[in-house]
């Protein structure tokens, strides 16, 4: 049974995932941006005081939005101007 379940989860690393391009779907990226802000931020500070960890989080995780956002407006820009 667990070779079984085992294969199951193995198989579903191994078939692309279709994710949409809709608004609902894009914004599954602040969940991403979150978990790698705060695995960024606990292994990189020597000493984690809990103010200044999730201080420092929150700015990050701001920071990584705002990259991400102005990332896909300039494509977007960029998209409409060569296609027109």
């Amino acid at each position: 049974m667990l070779l079984c379940e085992l294969g199951y989860l193995v198989a579903t690393f191994t078939a692309p995932q279709n994710i949409g391009t809709d608004i609902k779907s894009l914004l599954w990226i602040f969940p991403l941006l979150a978990s790698i802000a705060i695995v960024y931020k606990a292994t990189k500070m020597r000493v984690v005081f809990l103010r200044k960890f999730f201080r420092e989080v929150i700015i990050l995780f701001c920071t990584l939005s705002v990259v991400m956002i102005l990332v896909a407006v300039t494509l977007h820009v960029i998209v409409w101007l060569l296609i027109g």
